[in-house]
């Protein structure tokens, strides 16, 4: 368990699940808590025995984003445009900060991450679920690309992802309106992955975690990196680096293993190795 009572870490059989924890103000984010999760998500990346993250929020909601008192410029951070508060040079740089850097982060982890979700995902909420390799939703999800609604410019990565993962016309129409969009209609718009019952979403968002963490992780883990990276390569580009990926999870033990099982006619009993 994380130390800081707003963020909870636990293991279960290679699966480590992050729990964001303000119930109390549907897990909307603020510096300290992007902060944390940003560093444990680099401790993570070096941890061998997590080989798969679950990403999920304590209570009834997901991720309000960004915390009202921090985007109203009355917390101690300053808040760009808002706030007396002088900001620090980290921040003159980079507005959003770590609340920005956290949706690099899942990127970058080098580990699968799926979300498990329900209730509000909303502004920088929305960023990290759709950041993830995979969402597990519940039928009382409700998204909405919340910037516009207060005046402000999408951030915190809403602009990749959106158009990635839907039609380029209701990311728009996202952005530009900041309509709320019901479980079902995210679900057919492609921003849910799986829907289900209220309460299932966390299991659910389990059970296939451990089934990759039960996999060859090292394989998983480069083919995911690979995924990512074609999104900014052309064909020649992709082929060399899956050449260069074959070539290293080839001499892993997972990979003997598989072809051992293979040839034996049983099922493999990958290490992560």
């Amino acid at each position: 368990m994380a130390s800081e009572d707003h963020l909870l870490f636990e293991i279960d059989e290679g699966v480590g699940v992050v729990t964001l924890n303000r119930p109390d103000r549907l897990n909307a984010v603020h510096w300290d808590l992007a902060s944390d999760l940003v560093q444990l998500f680099r401790d993570l990346r070096m941890r061998d025995e997590v080989r798969v993250l679950v990403l999920t929020g304590a209570g009834r909601g997901f991720c309000a984003g960004g915390d009202a008192d921090w985007i109203s410029g009355d917390a101690d951070r300053g808040m760009p445009g808002l706030s007396e508060v002088p900001l620090e040079r980290y921040q003159r740089k980079t507005p959003a900060g770590p609340v920005a850097e956290f949706t690099k982060m899942i990127v970058e982890v080098e580990k699968p991450v799926i979300a498990a979700i329900s209730g509000p995902v909303m502004g920088a909420g929305l960023s990290f679920a759709l950041a993830c390799d995979r969402r597990f939703a519940d039928t009382t999800t409700r998204m909405c690309a919340a910037m516009v609604r207060l005046g402000f410019a999408p951030d915190t990565g809403i602009t990749y992802f959106l158009p990635r993962l839907t039609r380029l016309s209701t990311a728009l129409m996202m952005v530009e309106t900041g309509r709320i969009l019901e479980a079902e209609e995210c679900h057919r718009e492609g921003l849910i992955d799986e829907l289900v019952e209220p309460g299932e979403a966390l299991p659910k968002a389990m059970e296939y975690a451990k089934k990759l963490a039960a996999g060859p992780s090292v394989a998983v883990d480069l083919a995911r990196r690979f995924i990512f990276k074609s999104l900014s390569s052309n064909l020649d580009e992709m082929l060399d680096y899956e050449a260069v990926a074959s070539t290293m999870s080839a001499h892993t033990q997972d990979a003997r293993e598989g072809t051992r099982a293979f040839q034996e006619k049983r099922k493999p009993k990958f290490e992560g190795r």
